[in-house]
């Protein structure tokens, strides 16, 4: 009689791998989270999460030469940068609420109000980054226009830290709650805020990532917004802001109260049209694109 044949182990269905980047702030931590419960994993999603602490510059670069697959950007990076031929598309909105941006200036500097800022140079991560577009705007907004040679390269928010305590000024726009550490300490003086009227973070994804792997990515985007839903109905979720980013559980409980999470992936054109608005006012686009051009340009329906 021959030996019975052992049944053959089940193999564990495979997972997609999506490599996703993202800045070290808590606007991220619906995917940190997701990725410690091992969400992505039930989604049959292997995320591969990668810090660039350099912004949406630089994430656009990491895109362009196809090193990642999605990104979370500032909106306005995004929609500059896929305009220039970055191929990839706007998949879903992320943040819905819109980013403050702190005005700074070193503590040591006698610069204390927005006139006092007038030709003195801004910092900023790198050319088409959020900091950089959001100088132009607020240089605009207030009559100035800066050239190239007016900006200085600084690579993240340490840079920027470093450079504004040298003796000569620069100004330098980041989120004001994630350089308010710096504010505390009196390294930093913030003489302004900026914020603009659009939501402040979509996710990016490259063209060919689209066509391969479309289903995969709406998973991951499943996961990701049940995870920010879940948070933003946790009470005790800005002392855990507070202890994993350096923040106050005051700064935490403020900048909490004030972010909203996008949870229905709608992503609403008259926002993309008021970006491409304040680039045409600030001279970084040339023309206003007609609507169904820019949905056909910027977003994958």
């Amino acid at each position: 009689m021959s030996p019975k044949k052992k049944p053959e182990a089940e193999q564990p269905e495979s997972l997609t791998t999506l490599r996703v980047a993202g800045v070290p702030e808590p606007f991220n931590l619906p995917w940190q989270l997701a990725l410690e419960r091992r969400a992505f994993v039930r989604a049959k999603v292997e995320l591969k999460w990668r810090t660039v602490p350099q912004g949406t510059g630089a994430m656009c670069e990491l895109l362009r030469k196809g090193e990642i697959d999605l990104a979370v950007m500032v909106t306005e990076g995004a929609v500059k940068d896929i305009l220039s031929g970055n191929p990839s598309r706007i998949v879903s909105p992320f943040v819905d609420t819109p980013l403050t941006w702190g005005v700074h200036v070193g503590a040591h500097t006698g610069l204390r109000t927005p006139e006092d800022l007038k030709s003195v140079p801004f910092a900023i991560s790198r050319f088409n980054s959020g900091s950089h577009l959001m100088s132009l705007a607020y240089a605009k907004a207030h009559g100035w226009e800066p050239t190239e040679k007016d900006f200085i390269v600084v690579n993240d928010l340490a840079g920027a830290v470093k450079r504004l305590q040298e003796p000569e000024p620069a100004v330098f726009l980041w989120e004001k709650f994630i350089t308010a550490s710096h504010v505390h300490s009196g390294t930093l003086r913030r003489v302004d805020e900026y914020r603009p009227t659009w939501p402040c973070f979509v996710v990016v994804a490259r063209n060919e990532v689209l066509e391969d792997h479309g289903d995969a990515v709406q998973r991951l985007l499943k996961v990701v917004r049940d995870q920010a839903r879940g948070l933003m109905e946790k009470k005790s979720a800005p002392d855990m802001i507070a202890q994993r980013y350096g923040m106050t559980v005051a700064d935490a409980k403020e900048w909490f109260g004030g972010v909203k999470w996008n949870v229905d992936g709608k992503v609403d054109v008259k926002n993309l049209s008021a970006v491409t608005n304040m680039m045409i006012d600030s001279g970084m686009l040339e023309k206003q694109i007609p609507e169904n051009e820019l949905v056909a340009a910027l977003v994958k329906l």
